[in-house]
């Protein structure tokens, strides 16, 4: 398994082939584009979760743009019992790319949706953070939504509604109670 958190090498600074253009449509609500746009391009394929807000596509790994999920091994409580809140998170994110065949805009006949991410920015640990989706379904916007990630205010409030309603109908990690997932990777892991 390689080291997700060791930085990137440094693209090629000699021009290349314009990338493909940006679906104004894909990008986030509130989302300016980034800086560095000339760098980042559009990667489409079939992607494997890592965790509750990590996906590998083509090789590389993509933080999903505007949310943090529990690590996988995060425990949370709810009904007095601990369970494993990163495990279930990460279970919902690979229920959503097994989306049944036929569902979202890009399905053709007999395969599934195809998973496109378009990087919006790097994490801390130089990986793209792009907004990732799944025919006509927002990853972050549905992890959010299901209660199993929370809005990531450094990139945004993109999905402050879908958290709002999560928190309201008591979903995924609204159910208990629970470390934010930056709160907990500073007491646990020192970040």
């Amino acid at each position: 398994m390689p080291n997700v958190r060791a930085p990137l090498p440094q693209a090629d600074p000699t021009p290349t082939a314009a990338p493909a253009p940006v679906d104004a449509a894909a990008r986030p609500r509130s989302a300016a584009p980034p800086e560095n746009d000339r760098k980042l391009q559009r990667v489409a394929g079939v992607g494997r979760v890592v965790d509750g807000d990590t996906l590998r596509l083509e090789g590389r790994t993509y933080r999903l743009w505007g949310i943090d999920a529990p690590e996988l091994i995060q425990v949370c409580q709810r009904d007095g019992q601990a369970y494993a809140c990163g495990r279930e998170a990460a279970a919902y994110l690979r229920m959503l790319l097994a989306a049944e065949p036929g569902l979202g805009e890009s399905a053709s006949a007999g395969a599934a949706p195809l998973l496109v991410c378009v990087p919006r920015t790097s994490d801390q640990y130089g990986r793209p953070a792009a907004l990732c989706r799944l025919g006509d379904q927002d990853l972050g916007a549905e992890m959010v939504r299901a209660g199993w990630a929370l809005v990531l205010t450094r990139h945004g409030n993109d999905y402050a509604p879908e958290e709002d309603e999560a928190r309201e109908a008591r979903r995924g990690l609204w159910a208990g109670t629970f470390d934010m997932p930056w709160e907990w990777r500073a007491k646990r892991l020192g970040e």
